[in-house]
């Protein structure tokens, strides 16, 4: 079980453990799969009529956009020594770790992931 703390019609916090709160907070009890949804950000705890219910599409759409475009950054810094380590080996005149087909493929995966960026 877990408990949303309710203050002034606004959810404070949601605990998994049942709080000694003053008076002027209300707790409400939720299930472990209704707190799941809540993490999950399907689904929100409406303070007013205490229940849990769907998010709005459009929080729905904009928490999916922002989880596209965490997985493009994350590849995009995680390739960025690749492309930093090439050039250098380039400047310096040195064998290169990647071919220039391998660097150049990279480079096109690294616009494509920039251009899907929102």
């Amino acid at each position: 079980m877990h408990y949303v703390c309710i203050e002034n019609d606004v959810v404070i916090s949601i605990l998994n453990y049942n709080p000694a709160v003053p008076s002027s907070v209300a707790v409400v009890e939720i299930t472990d799969e209704q707190h799941q949804q809540v993490s999950a950000g399907t689904h929100k705890f409406d303070p007013v009529s205490r229940q849990i219910v769907p998010q709005d599409s459009a929080v729905l759409t904009a928490l999916e956009v922002e989880r596209a475009n965490a997985e493009d950054l994350e590849f995009l810094r995680s390739t960025d020594w690749k492309v930093l380590r090439h050039m250098r080996q380039k400047a310096l005149g040195i064998t290169t770790s990647l071919t220039e087909e391998q660097y150049l493929g990279l480079e096109r995966q690294r616009d494509a992931a920039a251009a899907r960026i929102i």
